[in-house]
């Protein structure tokens, strides 16, 4: 245990490597980003951001999973690291026994959203307008693709509004975003963060929020819960781990540097921004979330049918 906790005390002595498992640009990105500038200045090292993105952030996950448990190989994943162990045939590394865990950083809601000229203003409209086209599919929803948070968060609703819907998939939120915006679909789950500046302009229209409660971004939207499926809440999430057997010392002291940043007026003025709700979580905290997580999506997975590509 004593080279243990040198080891934390000196940690790092060296740059560091977080991996965003996604695209550079979007939430993940932002957050990552944002972290890590203000870890840089906690550490007086470099905190070095890697956009490894594919496969539905496993492959990013999985070469965090497969490096040295030294500290200095970190991943921030969202949600799918719960969900995908459910999606995949196969998958190349276990969240449990691969990766440490160290905070779960903050969650940030989605925003169900229709066209402008769309004659669905509300849940109760949705659900009606689903039921109506039931004997041709039900309404038709896009999303980042299958398995994607977004994807899931409507399925979700699917189950719980007891309603037909049909899955269109894109390559990423932004053509289904321009598809929605021309009427080509009917609704779609997304990101908060990436919704806000069209719903602000005008150019899709906003009729729930999957959060427990409404956002301060976009008050006068209701959340679904009070929309009539009393009970309903989703969110994404967003953790950092490190590899799986990383001293415990080393991963609480990792822990503790990421929280205190979290607490940062600064950082957190930039995740309300998007709408983001930080958490800062202990390492314990984290397992016991990514557990309960892991069981819910299970569920939901394995009744909806939904399996990834591969």
């Amino acid at each position: 245990m004593g080279a243990n906790r040198a080891t934390a005390q000196e940690y790092p002595t060296k740059p560091v490597q977080l991996i965003v498992p996604f695209a550079a640009g979007g939430a993940a990105d932002i957050i990552g980003r944002t972290i890590a500038e203000k870890l840089s200045q906690t550490w007086g090292q470099q905190v070095v951001v890697e956009n490894r993105g594919g496969a539905g952030s496993n492959i990013g996950i999985n070469a965090a999973a497969k490096s040295a448990p030294d500290g200095y190989t970190l991943v921030l994943a969202s949600i799918a690291v719960a969900v995908n162990p459910w999606l995949f045939k196969s998958m190349p590394y276990d969240p449990v026994k691969d990766l440490t865990p160290l905070t779960l950083a903050l969650e940030t809601p989605n925003v169900v959203l229709v066209p402008p000229s769309s004659r669905i203003k509300n849940v109760k409209d949705l659900i009606a307008f689903a039921k109506e086209k039931a004997a041709s599919g039900g309404a038709t929803y896009g999303s980042a693709g299958v398995g994607s948070s977004l994807h899931l968060a409507a399925e979700v609703f699917r189950q719980k509004a007891n309603v037909e819907m049909t899955h269109v998939p894109y390559r990423g939120s932004s053509p289904a975003l321009t598809d929605l915006m021309a009427g080509r679909i009917d609704l779609m789950f997304d990101n908060a963060s990436t919704a806000l500046p069209q719903v602000q302009g005008g150019s899709l229209r906003a009729i729930a929020v999957t959060t427990k409660e409404r956002i301060a971004a976009l008050p006068d939207v209701p959340t679904i819960s009070e929309s009539g499926l009393p009970g309903f809440e989703l969110a994404n999430w967003w953790a950092i781990f490190g590899p799986g057997q990383m001293p415990p010392a080393l991963a609480e002291r990792i822990s503790g540097d990421i929280r205190k940043v979290l607490a940062d007026p600064d950082v957190q003025k930039r995740f309300a921004d998007v709408s983001g709700r930080v958490i800062a979580s202990s390492p314990q905290e984290l397992a016991t979330h990514l557990a309960q997580e892991s069981a819910k999506w299970k569920q939901i997975v394995d009744t909806a049918g939904i399996r990834g590509s591969q």
